[in-house]
């Protein structure tokens, strides 16, 4: 009985260390990763939020992705990006508070999903891209 309790013990830690060890991430290829993602979002996005929260009212702007110097041309974009894939992440700060966007990026020109804010605001979001970027500026998609 004691040896298998022993055997058990050690299968359990094999598989937590294991499992540890592939939570490690390599830091060239998550650089990559995060080129090749910044790379599809580039560009000038129309932008909609619809807010469940303030009667259904919605907000439509102009947002530069992933940063005004990166696409060439001025406009707001997010304080943080993360890309896994199609999935994507956007943390916007403002003074007093922040917005997390959840999005999916569809066929590289629609990003879709959900946000929530600080004040309790949760919507939909909703971006068609409208000019990606090329070397030297931004131009429109054909």
């Amino acid at each position: 009985m004691r040896v298998r309790f022993v055997m058990a013990a050690a299968i359990g830690l094999a598989f937590c260390v294991s499992s540890a060890l592939a939570l490690e991430l390599d830091a060239a290829a998550e650089a990559k990763r995060l080129e090749a993602g910044l790379a599809r979002l580039c560009g000038v996005w129309d932008w909609t939020v619809h807010s469940h929260a303030l009667n259904h009212r919605e907000g439509k702007s102009k947002i530069v992705l992933p940063s005004s110097q990166a696409a060439g041309v001025e406009g707001p974009s997010p304080n943080e990006i993360r890309i896994y894939g199609d999935a994507v992440y956007f943390r916007w700060d403002f003074p007093g508070g922040y917005q997390e966007d959840s999005l999916l990026l569809n066929d590289n020109r629609r990003l879709e999903g959900t946000f929530r804010a600080t004040n309790g605001n949760v919507g939909a979001v909703t971006g068609k891209r409208i000019a990606g970027c090329q070397q030297g500026g931004v131009a429109p998609k054909p």
